[in-house]
């Protein structure tokens, strides 16, 4: 039995309450519920419901299937039996003196399933990210230093040292994960939630909650940064088409500080459980030119199907303790080595 399903006593009675609100919900947007594109009761295309983003499809395509797009049935037949092995090897007992880890217990049955392309990036046509601008190289290179003059050790003794609190990105403070979401180890779990005027998105991890208004009302002012941006969305067809900008500098994305960076998120609906999510990737100041990916969102992953079923992500603000043992641990590391 999955890990994350629960019992409840009152389900039948909800189920049948659940299925009243679905049919009037319907009968008031002027449709029978068994139309394709089922519409709130306001009229807008109903993209309500709790889903995964899990894959194991990688974002960026391998260089092994350099120039092939999608996979035959027999490679993706191929792929899934290795990554069921993975799994079992995953659940394995430990060898004596490795403690293992917890994100084995949590991940694995939270895999998801491959999407059947090479990879999620569609554009560029390689699949793979486009090069990096002549400047956000040169960051990253400088960051890449600044962190290599942390480590301590030597391989698999290796070690980094913090120097303050600071050092430690905003996701292990627990302050925020970085946005959009598509690649993590575990809570893939999102719900989206209509209401007149608004699309709400709920996150599992970080219980982020993103409330985008679709009365047209203009961005933020451009000095005015958030952790998770500032998103304004629209309808084109049945579509949600949501800009996304102004996000807090530093945060970061696939390597690279969000300050210039600007997205355009399109949810379109393709059949009953899934809903593609595209994302439009744009930033001058870091790549080169523009890139898209497509990530499948369903609905029929029993890890998630209900809102209980999104975890309550309970990660203290600050994470003070492991705060505290990542200093202290550091200051311990400095007095019985050297960093290089």
């Amino acid at each position: 039995m999955s890990r994350r399903l629960v019992a409840s006593a009152g389900s039948f009675a909800m189920l049948v309450g659940v299925i009243a609100v679905v049919s009037l919900a319907a009968a008031l947007a002027g449709q029978s519920p068994g139309n394709s594109v089922k519409k709130t009761p306001w009229g807008d295309p109903d993209l309500q419901g709790v889903y995964t983003f899990s894959t194991l499809t990688p974002l960026q395509r391998p260089d092994a299937l350099a120039g092939k797009v999608a996979l035959t049935e027999a490679e993706l037949a191929e792929q899934e039996d290795r990554d069921a092995q993975t799994r079992v090897s995953e659940d394995r007992p430990l060898q004596p003196g490795n403690p293992g880890t917890y994100n084995n217990y949590w991940t694995s049955n939270e895999k998801g399933r491959r999407t059947g392309r090479s990879s999620l990036i569609v554009d560029p046509p390689d699949g793979r990210r486009p090069p990096m601008t002549a400047e956000a190289t040169k960051i990253r290179e400088q960051l890449a230093a600044e962190a290599a003059a942390r480590r301590v050790g030597t391989p698999p003794f290796e070690h980094v040292i913090f120097k303050s609190w600071k050092d430690l990105p905003a996701y292990t403070q627990c302050v925020s994960r970085p946005m959009p979401r598509q690649n993590q180890a575990y809570n893939h779990g999102v719900q989206i939630l209509q209401a007149p005027g608004y699309v709400v998105i709920h996150y599992e991890s970080m219980h982020d909650v993103r409330f985008i208004p679709l009365d047209g009302r203009p961005h933020l002012p451009a000095h005015v940064r958030l952790w998770n941006g500032d998103s304004r969305g629209r309808w084109e067809g049945d579509t949600l088409v949501v800009d996304w900008t102004n996000f807090d500098p530093r945060q970061e994305y696939e390597g690279a500080h969000q300050t210039n960076m600007h997205f355009v998120e399109r949810f379109t609906r393709v059949d009953a459980e899934t809903i593609d999510y595209e994302v439009t990737v744009d930033d001058p100041t870091t790549w080169t030119t523009n890139w898209k990916f497509i990530l499948p969102w369903r609905s029929d992953d029993p890890n998630y199907q209900e809102p209980e079923h999104l975890y309550e992500y309970a990660c203290h603000e600050g994470n003070y303790r492991q705060m505290e043992d990542a200093l202290s641990g550091s200051r311990a590391l400095e007095s019985t080595t050297t960093a290089r």
